[in-house]
C-alpha cells in the first residue's frame, strides 16, 4: 500500500497514541481483571440477533428434547452421507504432515504407549458403528432395500439414502456429492459422539487459520474523494479526510497484526474489532467463530482423561478456552437464534418433503416431528432477522452476497483438510448445517411471492438439524459448566458438584415419574381409542394409521 507524507505523519501519531494506549492496557490492574467483570447479561439482546440471552435460554430448555429425539431417534436424521476419505485437501499439500489422514493426529502426550489402544488420539478419531456405501442408480431403484442391509436389518433404509440430484448455484456449501470420483459413504452420527478426539497441534490450528482467513473479504469499489471514509463508524469531529484515511489505515495495520498473532496461536480472533464492519461480514465471522465455540464446549464437556480412561466434563479446558472470552459465548447464542430461525422457517416447506420413499409409517412419523419443532419455533423476526442483510442491490451489494457464499463454501472446502476423521465428520455435518440455515435464510424468497424455492438436498436437512442439536447440546453443557465454576468459586470440590447433579437427576426423575401417573388416567382411554381405530382400518381393509404413541424411558436431557 502507498501512503503519502501527510497519511506517514498521522499515522506515527496514532501509533504513538496506540502504544500509550497499549501500555496502559497491558497494566497488572488489567490483567488480573475478572472475567465476570465482562459477563453476558441475561435480559441483554445477543448482538445483531432479535432474542435476548435469557429468552433463548428459556427456548433451548423448551425445545432441546425434540430436537435431540428427533436427531438421534429417527432413521432419516440419524444418518449422514459423506465423502470421508476420497477427497484432498484442496489448500496445501497432504505431505507435509499436518493433515490428509488418520495417522497425522496429534498425539496429547509426550508417549501414548503408555496407555491402553482404546484411549489413543489414533484410536478415538476413528468412526464407530456400521458404514454403508452409495448405492448406484439402478440399486437405488430397489426402494426397501437400496443399502442391502449394510446399515442393520432394523433400519429404514428409504429414510436413509440420498437419490443423486444436480447441484444449486444457490448453495452456501460444497455438496458431498459433487466429484463423480467417490459418492461416499453413510455414517451413523448417533454412534459417532462429537467429543475429544485427542487431535490438536500445528495440523489443527492450520485448519483453523485457513478457516478464520476466509473472513477477509474483498474491497468495495473505492470512496469517491471527499466521501465518508467506510469503515470508520464515527470519524472524530474536526478531522479531515486524510487524517480519516489515515486512522483507518491505521486501524487495518493494528487489525492485521492481532490477526497474525491469533493465527500463530491457534486462537479465535476475539480481538479483532468487527463493530466497524458491515452486518453481513459481522455474521460471517459470528457463525465462524460460534462454530469454533461449540466445539470447544463439547471437546471439554465430553472429556477423556487419557490417565484413567474416565469421560466428563474438564474444567481447566472449560476455563481455558470459553471462561473469560464473553464474545465466544455470545456468538454460540448468536449461531443458536440464526439456525433456530431456519428450521422454523422450514415449517411450510416440509409439508410437501417425503422423508422415506418406501415406508409411508417412518415418512408420516418423521414429518410430524420436524413440523411439532418447527411449529414450537417463534415465527417472523422474534428472534433473528435476516430481511436486513443483503439489501443493496447496486453491484457492491451483489458482489458482497456472492463473495459471501463463496467464502463459506471455501469452509466446507477446507474440513477436507483435517486430520482426524470424528472431527472432519462432523467439521463437515456442521458447516454444511451452517450453509444450509444460510441458504434458507437467504434464497427462500423473504416475503417475495412467487420466487421458486431451492431444492434441500437430504444431506442438507440431516445437517441442519444435526447442527441445531449440537448447539442446543452447546447450552446445556454451558450451564453446567456454570454451575461447576460456581462451585469452584464457592469452594466446593468436583464431587460435592458430581453429587448435587446425580441429586438433581435423581429429583427431576421422581417428579417425572409423578407426573406420568398423573396423566394416566387421560392417556390409557386416548391410548385404547387410538388401537380401536387402527383395528377398524385392517378390518376394513383399509391403510393403517401409523401408531401415535410409543413407550420408552426418558433421557438425561429431557429430565
Amino acid at each position: 500500500m502507498r501512503i503519502s507524507g501527510l497519511h506517514a505523519v498521522y499515522l506515527a501519531v496514532f501509533a504513538l497514541i496506540g502504544t500509550d494506549c497499549g501500555a496502559h492496557a497491558a497494566s497488572p490492574a488489567s490483567q488480573h481483571a475478572s472475567p465476570d467483570s465482562c459477563a453476558l447479561e441475561p435480559l441483554s439482546k445477543v448482538s445483531d440477533a432479535c432474542a435476548s440471552y435469557a429468552e433463548l435460554n428459556i427456548l433451548n430448555d423448551k425445545l432441546h428434547p425434540y430436537v435431540r429425539n428427533l436427531a438421534n431417534n429417527t432413521d432419516f436424521f440419524s444418518y449422514y452421507r459423506l465423502n470421508l476419505y476420497n477427497k484432498k485437501c484442496p489448500f496445501w499439500n497432504d505431505e507435509n504432515g499436518l493433515c490428509g489422514n488418520r495417522a497425522c493426529a496429534v498425539d496429547t502426550l509426550d508417549n501414548e504407549e503408555d496407555i491402553p489402544m482404546i484411549w489413543r488420539a489414533e484410536e478415538l478419531s476413528k468412526l464407530e458403528g456400521p458404514k454403508a456405501h452409495h448405492p448406484g442408480r439402478k440399486q437405488q431403484q430397489e426402494r426397501k432395500r437400496p443399502l442391502l442391509g449394510e446399515l442393520g436389518d432394523d433400519v429404514g433404509e428409504s429414510c436413509v439414502v440420498e437419490y443423486d440430484d444436480e447441484c444449486d448455484e444457490r448453495d452456501y456449501c460444497v455438496p458431498e456429492d459433487e466429484s463423480a470420483s467417490g459418492k461416499g459413504d453413510y455414517v451413523s452420527l448417533a454412534d459417532n459422539l462429537e467429543r475429544f478426539t485427542g487431535y490438536s497441534g500445528e495440523g489443527a490450528h492450520q485448519v483453523w487459520e485457513a478457516i478464520y482467513r476466509e473472513n477477509c473479504f474483498s474491497k468495495p469499489h473505492a470512496a469517491k474523494k471527499g466521501a465518508a471514509v467506510p469503515g470508520l463508524s464515527a470519524p472524530l469531529p474536526g478531522f479531515s479526510v486524510d487524517q480519516a484515511q489515515a486512522a483507518l489505515e491505521f486501524k487495518h495495520v493494528v487489525r492485521e497484526r492481532d490477526r497474525q498473532q491469533a493465527f500463530q496461536s491457534g486462537t479465535q480472533l476475539d480481538a479483532l474489532d468487527f463493530e466497524d464492519e458491515c452486518l453481513e461480514k459481522r455474521v460471517f465471522y459470528r457463525v465462524i467463530s460460534g462454530m469454533h465455540a461449540s466445539i470447544s464446549v463439547h471437546l471439554c464437556y465430553d472429556y477423556l482423561n487419557q490417565t484413567t480412561g474416565e469421560w466428563g466434563p474438564n474444567l481447566e479446558c472449560y476455563k481455558e478456552r470459553l471462561y473469560g472470552h464473553p464474545e465466544r459465548i455470545s456468538n454460540l447464542y448468536f449461531n443458536y437464534a440464526l439456525v433456530l430461525r431456519a428450521v422454523g422457517k422450514l415449517r411450510n416447506y416440509v409439508q410437501d418433503y417425503t422423508f422415506c420413499t418406501g415406508d409411508p409409517v417412518q415418512d408420516t412419523k418423521t414429518k410430524k416431528m420436524i413440523t411439532v419443532l418447527a411449529d414450537a419455533i417463534p415465527a417472523g423476526d422474534q428472534i433473528f432477522d435476516e430481511s436486513v442483510m443483503f439489501r443493496d442491490q447496486t453491484a457492491d451489494g451483489i458482489s458482497l452476497k456472492e463473495d459471501f457464499r463463496n467464502r463459506f463454501r471455501n469452509v466446507s472446502r477446507i474440513m477436507d483438510c483435517v486430520g482426524c476423521d470424528k472431527c472432519r465428520l462432523w467439521g463437515k455435518v456442521q458447516t454444511a448445517g451452517f450453509g444450509t440455515a444460510l441458504k434458507v435464510l437467504f434464497e427462500f424468497g423473504n416475503g417475495h411471492e412467487g420466487q421458486e424455492k431451492p431444492l434441500l438436498r437430504r444431506t442438507e436437512l440431516v445437517a441442519l438439524v444435526n447442527t441445531l442439536d449440537k448447539i442446543s447440546s452447546a447450552l446445556k453443557a454451558l450451564e453446567h459448566f456454570k454451575i461447576m465454576m460456581q462451585g469452584e468459586l464457592d469452594g466446593k470440590s468436583a464431587a460435592e458438584i458430581e453429587k448435587a447433579k446425580k441429586f438433581d437427576i435423581v429429583w427431576k426423575a421422581y417428579k417425572f415419574v409423578l407426573w406420568s401417573w398423573a396423566e394416566l388416567p387421560i392417556k390409557i382411554p386416548s391410548i385404547i381409542l387410538h388401537e380401536f381405530y387402527r383395528l377398524t382400518d385392517f378390518w376394513l381393509g383399509r391403510p393403517i394409521r401409523p401408531r401415535g404413541w410409543a413407550m420408552r424411558f426418558p433421557t438425561r436431557e429431557e429430565l
